[in-house]
C-alpha cells in the first residue's frame, strides 16, 4: 500500500488513535504509571506475572488475524517510541 494513498492515511489515523486510546486506559483504570505505554505492551512486560500473562494471551489472541506476537510488538514500539522522544538511538 502506498504511503501517500487515502487508505495507508486513514488506517494509520486509525492505529494512532487506537494507540492513544490503549495508553489512556493503561494509566486511567489499570493505574499504570508510564503514560506512553500501551495495555498490550504492559502485558508483554509484566508477562511473567499472574493476571498480565493472562492478560497477553488474551490480547495476542485477539490480534491474532492480523498480526502475530502482538504485544511483543507493542512493547517494542512503545520502548522505540520513548527513545525516539529521548533522542537516545541505542538503549
Amino acid at each position: 500500500m502506498d504511503k501517500s494513498s487515502g487508505a495507508w492515511l486513514i488506517l494509520h489515523y486509525f492505529v494512532r488513535v487506537g494507540d492513544a486510546t490503549s495508553q489512556l486506559l493503561n494509566v486511567t483504570f489499570l493505574l499504570g504509571t508510564n503514560a506512553n505505554e500501551s495495555i498490550s505492551g504492559r502485558s508483554w512486560r509484566l508477562r511473567h506475572r499472574i493476571g498480565w500473562s493472562q492478560a497477553r494471551f488474551a490480547i495476542d489472541l485477539l490480534f491474532c488475524p492480523v498480526q502475530q506476537y502482538h504485544c511483543q510488538t507493542a512493547h517494542e514500539n512503545d520502548l522505540a517510541r520513548a527513545k525516539k522522544l529521548a533522542g537516545i538511538n541505542q538503549l
